[in-house]
């Protein structure tokens, strides 16, 4: 063998042995789905998801129904209308409801905040605001 053939013999090994760990961890990963195999993509998120454990942030909407005081208003249609007004800012919400005595109410939570309580007619007044503390702790996905 000349020197310029080992040369060359010698860099494509040191390629190999560089490159080769991390095309192993990533097959492997792609037929396990295990996150801890990924390289460099290990997130708490990933984790949790794989794993099924941890507390998800996400936005609540507990809504406080009074039957008798929502007009023609059901409560597929106010979950309906939440669902789109959240959707329209591009994070989805977890509708509630529980039974209330004096008028519909909303209030929103969104990890350990709270916002509102909103009457019925004012609902959407709080979206932004909840959006913006949702943003605050979950980056931007688009």
């Amino acid at each position: 063998m000349s020197g310029t053939q080992r040369g060359w013999v010698t860099f494509l090994v040191v390629i190999f042995l560089l490159a080769a760990p991390t095309a192993v961890s990533m097959i492997w990963y792609k037929v396990t789905g295990n996150p801890l195999l990924r390289p460099l993509g290990i997130t708490k998120e990933a984790l949790q998801a794989y794993y099924g454990t941890g507390k998800w942030t996400q936005i609540v909407a507990e809504v406080e129904w009074d039957a008798q005081r929502s007009g023609r208003v059901t409560k597929a249609d106010m979950k309906r209308a939440l669902e789109r007004a959240f959707a329209a800012k591009g994070v989805e919400v977890s509708v509630q409801f529980h039974p209330g005595h004096a008028g519909t109410k909303v209030l929103y939570r969104v990890g350990s905040s709270y916002f509102g309580p909103y009457p019925q007619s004012r609902a959407a007044e709080g979206i932004s605001a909840v959006v913006d503390a949702y943003r605050m702790i979950v980056p931007y996905r688009p």
